[in-house]
């Protein structure tokens, strides 16, 4: 991996880490799109992890069709994360340990007011979106065109 390469993958890593929602994008049995608004936490391999109810259209969605995109974005410097992979529910109680603390605190974090997951009266699953494909654009730099605004980031 070249050196700006190992740049790039360690700055886009570092602003998915530092924000908790971003938009996730499914599609229904019927082929429907769909995209909502979710906290996350995110690994070192760009896995990322959420809370769902199980009976929303997102927990249905992916279960038709596990083929999920993920965008974090900002505007007051422009730069997002793109993110193509597949989603499924966690089943392993170790994970689940591991990662359901993160998402509250992240919850706990992002809204002092509320938990939005506790206002819920369904059964929640944590689900992980596996990276196949991650893009990292940052329309701040210097330069023009897509070579120079966007990375695509090698899976590790």
């Amino acid at each position: 991996m070249e050196k700006d390469m190992d740049s790039a993958r360690a700055t886009a890593l570092d602003f998915l880490k530092k924000h908790t929602a971003g938009v996730l994008a499914t599609v229904s049995k019927e082929y429907v799109p769909h995209a909502s608004a979710v906290f996350y936490v995110a690994d070192d391999s760009f896995n990322i992890y959420f809370l769902t109810k199980t009976d929303s259209r997102k927990y249905r969605a992916i279960s038709a069709h596990p083929q999920v995109a993920f965008t974090v974005g900002r505007l007051d410097v422009p730069q997002t994360v793109q993110i193509e992979g597949v989603a499924s529910e966690v089943q392993n109680d170790g994970e689940m340990a591991q990662h359901i603390p993160e998402l509250m605190k992240t919850l706990e974090e992002n809204n002092p007011y509320y938990i939005p997951v506790a206002k819920l009266d369904s059964k929640l699953a944590l689900m992980w979106l596996q990276p196949k494909w991650i893009r990292w654009g940052d329309f701040s730099i210097a330069g023009i065109g897509n070579d120079t605004l966007f990375t695509e980031i090698p899976l590790s």
